[in-house]
């Protein structure tokens, strides 16, 4: 009795943090696209409703990206099945779709752990490692949560399917691999290491199919192929080795000692290239030392580690390759969207580690990682809580200002992008592809925008010009949850208004968080970036929307853009 109640617990543990952020995300997520959006689905959807054929549809989908050397067939296909069943391309749910996937790489990572009987327990890291928001680009922004998660996943479902030889599961494999080289341009990275298990397996014919595959995907993934014109990178050996090592290891960053960045990190990634120089050493043993025959039960688990391994590895060194010599450099190694891969490679050497040792090292495995691996997983939700505002925020302002202005305000209108953004959007609407969402103010923004400069009140706003924004700051004002309270600022003139989100600031009195729930403490930053607004000059004040109520105080700021 006291065994299964143990075990009930340990089932517990593991499913909070899954339930945790589906809650999170659930609640946080919005239907409205963001940057890039617009280019890889909206402008899709809409073209495919305008072509006349198949093979323009065909094109449509295959398109590549404007700037960069992206192709995304697969998630262009869901966006406009979304819409075709729905009637609207919804991308809150075209978001919860993407994130999906990570049941899917759960469920992978199950299969492997019960193929050995190991205690239940032991598989508690694995969703502390998984479902936390060390990497929340990925659960909000649509385009990522479609090209990143699905690419692990299924990378990984291809090489699960050749490592371990059972009837049909070449033919599922090669589909996979098929599937995930159209997702996106790091999926084709597939083909080497299922090249390399086949070269293990002694699967000849295997072999001489999955090269033709592979040729004919490449094939057709680079017809009509641009190079990417963002930051051409300058080849150092030195700095993509470096970047290479600091991006395997990232998800070890903890953010207020970003500073021992480089050296957790490293230590991190040099334990991962360990334990894929030990598993390659090790099959290259086997390999000359064994005559033809079916590869064993150890030799599959270890190809299924290595091979995705070295897939993770060969897209964080074309990341580093292609990021860590442009403009942000260091930093761009520790960007949330990149670090999935951290965190994946995070799961298959503590698997390694499992697989490798027995009885008290493997105990003691458990004992010291799993404290900190969900110490990291609670602590990612505080410390980036409100970057998940202000992300949410930035799109709740854009909509009120789509709306009046017919652009989302995000980059300065003078940018070719962002016109290529608001024309597509701009079309989706008229022709019913997507609708804006309902939001706390929408009943109010009529009245929002026809309001005159009124109510004025000696507000604490410091304005601080720069070179290409002002900054505005207030350390008095109270600031909430927008889940509860919307607080926006307004920029007011004769003609127009718009709504720009704010940066608030997080509690800094873990007492009243813990006690208290106050997520955020008095005081605010707000970035208006100039070139960005229609010229005038403007009234600053603050919209706030509570139970059903709405309320504009100005202050006797004035701005000129």
């Amino acid at each position: 009795m006291k065994l299964n109640t143990l075990k009930y617990l340990i089932i517990l543990l593991g499913i909070t943090p899954i339930l945790f952020f589906v809650y999170y995300v659930w609640q946080y997520t919005i239907n409205v696209p963001f940057l890039d959006d617009n280019l890889y689905y909206t402008k899709a959807v809409v073209d495919v409703n305008k072509s006349e054929s198949f093979s323009e549809i065909f094109r449509i989908f295959m398109r590549q990206h404007t700037i960069t050397e992206h192709k995304t067939p697969v998630s262009r296909l869901v966006a406009y099945l979304l819409y075709k069943i729905t009637g609207t391309l919804n991308f809150f749910t075209f978001a919860q779709l993407g994130n999906l996937t990570l049941f899917g790489i759960l469920f992978l990572f199950w299969r492997f752990f019960r193929k050995h009987a190991w205690n239940i327990a032991y598989f508690l890291p694995i969703p502390f490692l998984i479902f936390q928001m060390q990497t929340y680009e990925n659960q909000f922004w649509m385009g990522c949560a479609w090209l990143y998660y699905p690419i692990g996943l299924w990378q990984m479902v291809t090489f699960y399917l050749l490592s371990y030889q059972k009837p049909r599961y070449f033919t599922f494999a090669m589909l996979s691999a098929v599937l995930v080289t159209f997702i996106f341009s790091n999926g084709m990275f597939v083909f080497f290491p299922a090249t390399l298990i086949l070269i293990y397996q002694k699967r000849y014919k295997h072999l001489g199919i999955i090269a033709l595959v592979a040729v004919v995907c490449l094939t057709v993934y680079f017809s009509n192929y641009t190079p990417s014109t963002i930051n051409p990178p300058s080849f150092s050996i030195p700095n993509i080795l470096t970047g290479f090592v600091l991006m395997i290891g990232s998800y070890v960053d903890v953010q207020h000692l970003h500073q021992y960045a480089p050296i957790t990190a490293t230590l991190i990634g040099l334990i991962i290239l360990g334990f894929l120089t030990y598993g390659g050493i090790w099959l290259l043993r086997q390999y000359f030392n064994s005559t033809p025959k079916e590869t064993t039960e150890k030799e599959s688990d270890i190809l299924f580690l290595v091979s995705s391994i070295i897939v993770l590895c060969m897209s964080a060194g074309a990341v580093a390759y292609s990021r860590y010599t442009g403009e942000h450099g260091f930093d761009e190694m520790f960007v949330s969207r990149y670090r999935f891969m951290s965190i994946l490679l995070m799961s298959l050497t503590y698997l390694f580690s499992l697989l490798l040792t027995k009885g008290t090292v493997r105990k003691a495995i458990l004992t010291i990682f799993l404290p900190i691996l969900m110490f990291l997983c609670v602590y990612s939700y505080y410390i980036w809580h409100n970057y998940n505002v202000y992300y949410r925020e930035r799109l709740v302002a854009g909509t009120f200002n789509f709306k009046f202005h017919n652009s989302w305000v995000l980059y300065p209108f003078d940018n070719d992008w962002t016109n290529q953004v608001d024309v597509v959007n701009i079309e989706a609407i008229k022709t019913g592809v997507y609708q804006l969402p309902t939001l706390p103010f929408t009943q109010f923004q009529d009245a929002i925008n026809k309001d005159t400069v009124q109510n004025i009140k000696d507000l604490a706003f410091t304005l601080i010009q720069k070179k290409d924004r002002f900054v505005l700051k207030d350390e008095t004002l109270n600031v909430e949850n927008p889940i509860e309270i919307e607080q926006n600022i307004v920029l007011k003139s004769k003609r127009n208004t718009y709504l720009l989100p704010l940066i608030r600031q997080r509690n800094k009195s873990k007492r009243d968080l813990i006690f208290h729930q106050n997520l955020f403490w008095k005081g605010f930053e707000c970035d208006i970036l100039k070139n960005t607004f229609i010229p005038d000059e403007y009234t600053v004040g603050l919209l706030k929307v509570q139970n059903g109520k709405y309320e504009i105080q100005y202050s006797n700021s004035k701005l000129k853009l």
